[in-house]
């Protein structure tokens, strides 16, 4: 990369701006002044302005997946396909699931290279709002739907009820606060056993307009408001 434009990609100033700093000497490339534009920065190089080091910003990369069945985000689950088989295009160094999905769970799935992003998420106390719509072995009447609400100890479950156009072993539910798995238990102890669980939503991304088994970057728009988490 041209110098000038590793200045810039550092968000230290603009490209033309940089240009100014070679001219008047401010930059030292390894402890010497380089007043060339075109100098290749190498990947050992330390460059500084009047002394301050100068490093370019890491481009992270976050993907979305409308996740099938039968795929995980656990490599060593031997029973399911590796998630990572869903974006064959892609290079998976370095992608880091959001969170855990099993073979059951359907939906939106973010993978990205930012582990900072993904430590923030999945800190216990934040509340991220999820939708989900559960699909239970059996039905399930509204006083069992109720007791979802009750249960704060582990997760906090904002809203739940039976789904127009769905039979009644169907539940859709917004939470703010836990896991998957935390979720599959709580039904486990009320009797339920959790065919599928489908996420339509996670912190303010939806999948409107990608299809099942599909993947798309996140826009520049979405990218911001993620990183509005960390």
């Amino acid at each position: 990369m041209r110098l000038n434009k590793y200045i810039a990609h550092t968000g230290h100033c603009t490209r033309r701006e940089a240009s100014r700093l070679l001219a008047r000497g401010e930059i030292k490339v390894n402890g010497e002044i380089v007043k060339e534009e075109s100098y290749r920065v190498m990947e050992d190089d330390q460059i500084t302005h009047l002394d301050k080091p100068l490093k370019a910003k890491v481009e992270h990369r976050y993907i979305l997946i409308n996740k099938p069945k039968h795929f995980s985000t656990d490599i060593d689950d031997k029973d399911s396909k590796y998630i990572m088989g869903l974006i064959k295009k892609e290079d998976p160094s370095g992608l880091i699931a959001v969170d855990k999905m099993g073979p059951t769970s359907i939906g939106l799935l973010l993978l990205t290279t930012d582990a900072g992003l993904v430590q923030k998420l999945n800190q216990k106390d934040r509340k991220i709002r999820r939708v989900y719509l559960a699909q239970l072995d059996r039905e399930i009447d509204p006083k069992e739907i109720k007791k979802l609400l009750k249960d704060r100890k582990t997760l906090k479950i904002e809203a739940a009820s039976h789904v127009d156009g769905y039979d009644k072993n169907h539940v859709g539910l917004e939470m703010t606060i836990g896991s998957e798995d935390i979720l599959k238990g709580v039904f486990h102890r009320m009797g339920f056993e959790v065919k599928r669980l489908d996420r339509s939503y996670y912190a303010g991304l939806t999948k409107k307009d990608l299809k099942r088994g599909w993947s798309r970057h996140l826009k520049e728009m979405e990218e911001r408001m993620m990183r509005h988490f960390i």
